[in-house]
């Protein structure tokens, strides 16, 4: 017999299956406000359902914090309510966090092709697509496609008057469901660009929709042009086309 050998033990795989077994013995509750505020803090895994399918897995370092911010994304788009949604989440120890194990898990549920975390990689996640996707005239895929911004969100916090342009685009971008970017000195860089620092925007009206308002803000910038996609808006100093974008100011 030999006097070595290797030793390898399949942690991930043991991993996603304890995930697999400890969320069966779950309930899926509403996503709710009322049900995420009773949540402890705490890093996990969660699962997302709609209509009662399994459409979502992720892992966060707050999950109230996260699943209050995927409600809200939910609630600025089409074709969809939040309260057909539901949840249900593991805390799980940091030494665990490190091994993906909502990779784990959504590897698990696409090897059975059931169709289940058909959202995963497919525009619901919470990070911005960035420019390249712009650039590239990328088609809306997935969740963005079947479900496009309202760009009619009532923007009840901005009130009719004269606002700093700078201050009303940082507004908007706080306070909208979806996500606005706009171009700034650098890459990079949250410094207000010198075009819009000194301008002043005045908002005829309360309440008005975000594509509205964000109308009035190029209006108030020579040279500068915003844009609409299935996902989000955007405000940069440009005169383009893009193939699955439509340009809401200059018309």
């Amino acid at each position: 017999m030999p006097s070595h050998d290797n030793f390898e033990i399949d942690i991930i795989s043991a991993l996603s299956a304890q995930l697999v077994s400890a969320f069966v013995k779950l309930d899926v509750g509403p996503l709710s406000l009322v049900e995420i505020d009773s949540l402890p803090d705490g890093q996990g895994v969660y699962q997302l359902y709609h209509h009662g399918s399994l459409v979502y897995v992720g892992k966060a370092d707050d999950l109230p914090s996260r699943l209050c911010q995927h409600r809200r994304k939910i609630t600025g788009r089409r074709n969809i309510s939040a309260d057909d949604m539901g949840y249900n989440c593991l805390y799980v120890h940091p030494n665990w966090t490190a091994l993906a194990p909502e990779a784990s898990l959504i590897n698990h549920y696409r090897r059975h092709g059931t169709g289940e975390c058909r959202w995963n990689g497919n525009g619901f996640g919470p990070h911005d697509p960035g420019r390249e996707r712009e650039e590239t005239d990328k088609p809306p895929d997935g969740f963005d496609a079947q479900y496009p911004i309202r760009d009619d969100w009532r923007c009840d916090w901005i009130k009719a008057g004269e606002h700093n342009a700078a201050e009303l685009i940082g507004s908007l971008k706080d306070g909208l469901p979806y996500l606005l970017r706009y171009q700034t000195v650098k890459k990079k860089s949250h410094k207000p660009h010198a075009d819009y620092k000194d301008t002043t925007v005045t908002v005829p009206e309360d309440d008005m929709a975000a594509k509205d308002l964000l109308r009035i803000v190029a209006q108030a910038l020579p040279g500068w042009q915003a844009t609409m996609f299935s996902s989000h808006m955007i405000l940069y100093k440009e005169h383009r086309t893009y193939k699955h974008g439509q340009v809401i100011w200059p018309v």
